[in-house]
């Protein structure tokens, strides 16, 4: 049950409306006139350093953790160097009355932003990439045929060397690049650049110190304005715990979790991230919560409970600014701070501790969206702890996601890590795993294909039927294939083109981020980069992959084998007549739809021919994709996954040889379409363990949902263990999974006053359904719910 305190803050976090501030807009202006002329790497950690000198020390009541993103509760700024100006102004007064993810802004922001926004007009990133991508390629973005990232966002989506902060502190890390400025004479432009870095990591360090000096003083001052003698006593407390983090290592559990909180912080305040992974939480917390609550009970279990649900709610205060477009295909305001726990030490044994329970008892009690819960299995998981995992998951908390330890550890070693880190490995990203120990950066959104488009342009050789325009590769005449075979060269052809396209727009991307964009902190708290004094951008992470992900895959299996029936074996349609039917949406011709939709197997139901086509082509995709190079000596990596791209991907796509009607949503992710896997949840699982394996180095985020009464009860249980067991055994990587069914869902959008606590996996993130736009929450309801009958 939480205390009457986390009661309190978590109303207060469902009873406000996230809002963008203009605070760091300000500020960062004035450093940006004021710092200009420095050394790029300097230039940026003096701006950031500036920041953390003057914005708002908030400190709210109630809390045990403190540090804000911005001087607002639930609060957002923007990034101009990144985003554009332009649609900052265009969207000033629909971010408040728009449907997806909106914001307040109050009339006096408002004013500041449109005041300070002329002098960034054309300096963003997206500016940039505006005017340096071939045309060809920004055509393809705007048609939502592919996406490219790194256009107005950072590279780098950092899970840190937790470790070595717990162990240093700030000060720590600023002593090694001490030391390295002290062995350096610069005869070189790139021993100059290191030494730029690392006295850029010192500014940085001294700016965050700065700001955790400054929340001592406000919790001081408010604890000398304070008639509550516990709540003084708190707020001093406060203040003794911001005087030693983060600059010097936690000498308690509180102290650790207000370290782990601080860094995070500053890694949103720097740039405008997401996916800053917690990592293995239970792992390198442990030796303090184990001093202080079982060795030397310096606190209870329930006092170091209520600490680390404060810590919990502060990792729901920061957000991402996003366009309409982004916040179409990555709805519910993501930001994918994912917290693991279970799975095995690097010397394999199993690393299950108290700590992992209190971790999972947290998430469960509190019920808020961030952190997204990872938990680890393997076969020595302890039942306990898997088992409380599944209740949470059978009482409709859509937490934890479940994570196979073969499978992380066989990616993590495929992407180039030791046995010991591939035992350590941790998500980086949003589903991905990494080898552990911090020293993997990932830049999980290189980009997205639309598969069902890649259908459309192989019918039309290379034309887009929307536009009537050349778009695509021209893979010869549809009429004459001969054979399915044919029509899949022609398939990955057309495939590999798109993917080869995005390469050559990331790695752009990437080259002119290394040259103005470095990432200070980020970087000097991922391994490898201060040993090599060079940041993410420049190859300064041990391991460096970029993700390239796919939206509608089992659209295109399922399409490939209804043409395989219908056209080519049963021969009950020509390939003339069954593009035809697809341009004019089934119109007249739902006969065709139904034979379409129902005779052809379809992938999600334990069938061997369609499944191998699925794993075919995806496999085909990946050996290909994962040859390439990136930009700064790092390689792509390829996974499936499409967020909620597949709703804005699905709005330009027409009908499918699948029978999909134009404009419907794609596939979720690798789950079949929905609806279609109708053969039971066993069936379900099987057909996508049947194409995971280590060759996907990005994974394979898996959405299964289930109605409560088919799962209730003991042994409704046992079904949720057994299938999450046979979805590991038969080789999966990640299972998510929603128990909720169609009533509720659709209650929740006549009345969402009376659901604001309802939260729902929506990808690698969960989200309150109620701050979903309706074509979000349409597609969660569209996901067949496993067992709301018999199967």
């Amino acid at each position: 049950m939480l205390s009457p305190r986390i009661s309190r803050m978590k109303e207060r976090h469902l009873n406000t409306i996230p809002c963008i501030t203009a605070e760091r807009l300000v500020l960062q202006t004035e450093a940006y006139k004021k710092f200009a002329g420095e050394a790029t790497p300097i230039f940026r950690a003096k701006v950031v350093q500036y920041i953390m000198e003057h914005m708002t020390t908030l400190i709210l009541d109630d809390e045990l953790i403190v540090g804000t993103a911005t001087n607002a509760y639930r609060g957002a700024s923007l990034f101009p160097e990144f985003q554009s100006s332009s649609w900052y102004i265009s969207d000033i007064d629909d971010f408040s009355t728009r449907k997806k993810d909106p914001y307040y802004i109050s009339p006096e922001d408002k004013k500041t932003i449109l005041e300070t926004l002329p002098y960034w007009e054309g300096k963003s990133m997206e500016d940039l990439a505006d005017k340096v991508m071939p045309a060809h390629i920004k055509e393809l973005e705007k048609d939502d045929i592919i996406c490219v990232g790194l256009e107005n966002g950072v590279c780098g989506e950092t899970t840190c060397n937790h470790d070595k902060i717990m162990e240093l502190g700030l000060r720590g890390y600023m002593e090694e690049c001490q030391r390295n400025i002290d062995a350096h004479l610069p005869q070189t432009r790139e021993e100059q650049e290191k030494v730029d870095f690392w006295n850029a990591c010192i500014i940085q360090c001294q700016g965050l110190i700065t700001y955790a000096h400054r929340m001592a003083d406000e919790a001081e001052r408010l604890a000398g304005e304070c008639g509550d003698p516990e709540r003084k006593k708190e707020l001093l407390r406060i203040a003794e715990n911001c005087r030693v983090v983060p600059e010097n290592p936690p000498e308690t559990f509180y102290q650790g979790l207000q370290m782990i909180w601080f860094v995070h912080l500053y890694f949103y305040i720097e740039v405008c991230t997401t996916a800053c992974g917690f990592g293995r939480f239970d792992q390198y917390m442990w030796p303090l919560y184990k001093k202080d609550v079982i060795d030397e009970k310096n606190i209870t279990r329930q006092e170091a409970l209520e600490m680390l649900e404060s810590f919990y709610l502060k990792t729901n205060e920061v957000y991402e600014v996003r366009d309409n477009w982004y916040a179409t295909s990555f709805a519910g305001y993501p930001m994918w701070q994912t917290l693991m726990v279970g799975g095995q030490t690097r010397d394999g044994r199993d690393a299950t501790n108290d700590l992992s329970f209190l971790c999972l008892e947290a998430a469960s009690e509190l019920q808020t969206r961030q952190p997204i819960m990872a938990l680890r299995v393997w076969e020595h998981t302890p039942e306990e702890l898997f088992r409380y995992g599944c209740r949470m998951v059978q009482e409709g908390q859509a937490n934890p996601g479940f994570f196979s330890d073969r499978r992380g550890i066989e990616i993590s070693l495929e992407k180039g890590g030791t046995m010991e880190e591939a035992r350590d490995w941790a998500i980086v990203g949003c589903t991905q795993p990494a080898p552990g120990g911090g020293g993997a950066e990932g830049s999980p959104d290189a980009g997205y294909v639309n598969m069902g488009k890649m259908i459309e342009f192989v019918l039309h050789n290379g034309v887009d039927p929307a536009t009537g325009k050349l778009m695509g590769l021209q893979t010869g005449d549809p009429e004459k294939f001969q054979n399915i075979e044919e029509v899949k060269d022609a398939l990955k052809k057309q495939i590999i083109h798109h993917y080869d396209l995005i390469r050559q727009g990331y790695n752009l991307m990437q080259s002119i981020h290394m040259n103005r964009y470095p990432v200070i902190f980020a970087s000097m708290v991922t391994e490898g980069c201060v040993e090599k004094g060079k940041p993410v951008q420049n190859g300064g992470a041990k391991y460096s992959t970029c993700g390239v992900f796919v939206t509608g895959p089992a659209n295109l299996a399922d399409s490939i084998e209804a043409i395989d029936q219908c056209v080519f074996r049963d021969k009950t349609v020509t390939m003339k007549e069954l593009i035809h039917a697809c341009d004019t949406n089934f119109q007249g011709n739902e006969r065709l739809r139904q034979l379409l939709l129902n005779k052809p197997a379809k992938y999600g139901n334990n069938d061997a021919h369609v499944d191998g086509v699925y794993r075919e082509m995806m496999h085909y995709i990946a050996r290909t994709v994962q040859e390439w190079p990136d930009a700064r000596g790092g390689h792509y990596a390829f996974g499936i996954d499409s967020q909620t791209m597949n709703l804005s991907h699905g709005a330009v796509t027409g009908a499918l040889p699948d029978g999909r009607l134009a404009g419907e949503p794609l596939c979720d992710a690798s789950s079949p379409m929905m609806g279609r896997d109708v053969h039971g949840p066993t069936a379900t699982v099987k057909s996508v363990a049947s194409m995971v394996d280590a060759e996907l180095h990005e994974g394979a985020l898996y959405n299964l949902r289930f109605d409560p009464h088919g799962v209730q009860g003991e042994k409704g249980l046992e079904i949720l263990e057994g299938v999450i067991k046979t979805y590991f055994e038969d080789g999966g990587q990640h299972i998510q999974i929603n128990v909720v069914n169609n009533e509720t869902l659709k209650k929740a959008q006549i009345k969402p006053e009376d659901y604001r606590g309802l939260m729902v996996r929506v990808a690698g993130y969960m989200a309150y359904f109620t701050e979903l736009d309706k074509s979000a929450q349409d597609a969660i309801i569209y996901r067949r719910p496993h067992l709301a009958s018999a199967e």
